[in-house]
């Protein structure tokens, strides 16, 4: 028979980490903490927050105190940090605590002023999307004459825009549907077929051009990278065709120039060509051809952001109205 156990003989427990106390003063550190286990790095992250290095690290040091864990840990392939097993459990719960302190504090749509408000939008575009959208925006702002109503436009990069867009670094992003991260919000501005500037007098004349003529012209391709080989040359593969591409320019303010001068083609949205330039005309495509649908997408984060709906409306409105927009019959 076994003796009963001695009240005395302590009880073997699973060891528990200690619930941190949070003061007042500590709270600002998870907004710390949280982008410091997105970018897994002092240096980005001190950058993101906007505090030097040393400051964040000191706010690292108080962190890993307060939580008894040291949180980011050298990278098991050597470079850079990684999330403690401990971290990663407390980004999860992190993250949906942050964004209900957001939501708290979300404005109303009352209180954005557009003739008033202090705040700069950032926008990527490509080089269809800057040409087409940056006019008119930029009519509508100055139209506003408000100095603190501020607007930025960048190329996109090939880094994270989806990430970007969550975390706020970008407002709005504007290119084909096909190109535009996945798990956005986007909407379709304006749909549009493709024409061929060519000089004026050109000695082909000013007919619709057919495939076969088409691709034994001579022709400019716009990419941001200046590439001689682009979108419609993989259009053409598809059509058992090809062309020769004898030049290769970043974007489209210098396509007239270009062709103007010589008996050089280029292929471009119909919501973008130099109707109005002297020097060129733009003709049809005569035989068929994909055509340009130019979105607009965000964040579903940012759908209540009155800010931003209001500049999502001004899009819409700019395309509605701009002559770019027109499609040829």
């Amino acid at each position: 028979m076994h003796k009963p156990q001695s009240q005395s003989q302590p009880q073997r427990r699973s060891p528990m980490r200690a619930t941190p106390s949070l003061r007042g003063a500590d709270l600002p550190l998870l907004l710390s903490l949280n982008v410091l286990l997105e970018e897994c790095s002092v240096t980005r992250a001190a950058a993101r927050l906007h505090v030097s290095q040393p400051a964040l690290s000191a706010q690292l040091s108080r962190l890993r105190q307060l939580f008894g864990d040291p949180l980011l840990v050298p990278a098991e392939s050597g470079r850079g940090l990684a999330p403690s097993p401990f971290a990663l459990k407390l980004h999860r719960r992190l993250q949906p605590a942050l964004a209900g302190l957001n939501a708290a504090v979300r404005f109303d749509a009352d209180d954005f002023d557009p003739a008033s408000a202090v705040r700069t939008f950032h926008i990527v575009a490509n080089n269809t999307g800057a040409a087409v959208i940056l006019p008119g925006l930029a009519r509508r702002l100055l139209a506003l004459s408000n100095k603190g109503l501020r607007l930025t436009l960048s190329a996109p990069d090939g880094a994270d825009l989806a990430g970007r867009l969550e975390k706020g670094e970008v407002d709005l992003c504007f290119g084909t549907a096909c190109l535009l991260p996945s798990g956005l919000s986007s909407r379709e501005l304006t749909t549009t077929p493709y024409v061929m500037v060519q000089r004026a007098g050109h000695p082909r004349g000013a007919a619709p051009v057919g495939l076969e003529e088409y691709c034994a012209l001579d022709h400019v391709n716009v990419a941001r990278d200046s590439s001689l080989h682009g979108f419609m040359d993989e259009q053409l593969y598809r059509l058992g065709h090809s062309r020769h591409t004898a030049l290769a320019v970043r974007d489209f303010s210098a396509v007239a120039a270009t062709v103007a001068h010589s008996d050089l083609v280029c292929t471009v949205p119909a919501f973008i060509a130099p109707y109005d330039h002297a020097g060129v005309e733009v003709v049809e495509l005569g035989f068929p051809f994909l055509t340009y649908t130019l979105c607009m997408a965000w964040h579903p984060n940012s759908d209540g952001d009155p800010g931003l709906q209001w500049l999502r409306a001004q899009m819409q409105d700019v395309m509605a109205g701009s002559p770019r927009a027109w499609t040829p019959a």
